[in-house]
């Protein structure tokens, strides 16, 4: 238990002196150029848009854990059931999880979020592949998770299933901090 408690002091000290990744600056502008692939662009199922960077900026004081999956993709929906575990494990914590499609078909990617049971906190990524966080993160495949600090500071880009114990220890130690 102590070798895992100072593995997260130092994975914490490692992290937190990286400069900024540019997807996690907030955006102070209300009319957005969609076309940045800088920014990870996302819709919801209202049609409603927002981009990482502003999640991550809502919740900030929020340990947030995205999965990146598609409608198509078998090894994606086959998590799904233990994501939906682990959201119960943290439910009424400050814990959120952002499920974001790389589906091309509009309507594919609304039929599996009413398939799952997604009422909030799902997304479709407008610009996949051009956003530069699948380049910078090397998001080639899926399903992908990435964890992000209370802070908004990316902890892992290639971040545990929810089907592995040592996730709920990673969470835990983060939600400590």
């Amino acid at each position: 238990m102590f070798l895992r408690i100072l593995c997260l002091i130092a994975l914490v000290s490692f992290t937190s002196c990286k400069p900024a990744d540019k997807e996690v600056e907030t955006i102070k502008t209300t009319e957005v150029d969609k076309t940045d692939n800088d920014i990870l662009h996302l819709e919801s199922p209202d049609g409603t848009y927002t981009n990482l960077a502003a999640l991550l900026e809502e919740h900030k004081g929020k340990v947030v854990y995205v999965d990146y999956w598609a409608s198509w993709c078998k090894p994606c929906r086959v998590m799904m059931p233990a994501s939906a575990k682990l959201k119960e494990r943290y439910k009424g914590k400050d814990v959120v999880f952002l499920y974001i499609s790389i589906d091309t078909k509009r309507n594919a990617w609304e039929k599996a979020n009413q398939e799952e049971g997604f009422t909030k906190h799902s997304y479709i990524a407008t610009n996949y592949p051009k956003a530069k966080i699948f380049q910078l993160r090397n998001v080639s495949s899926i399903p992908r998770y990435m964890l992000y600090d209370k802070n908004g500071r990316m902890i892992d880009d290639n971040a545990m299933r929810p089907v592995q114990p040592d996730l709920i220890t990673t969470i835990d130690g983060f939600l400590s901090l």
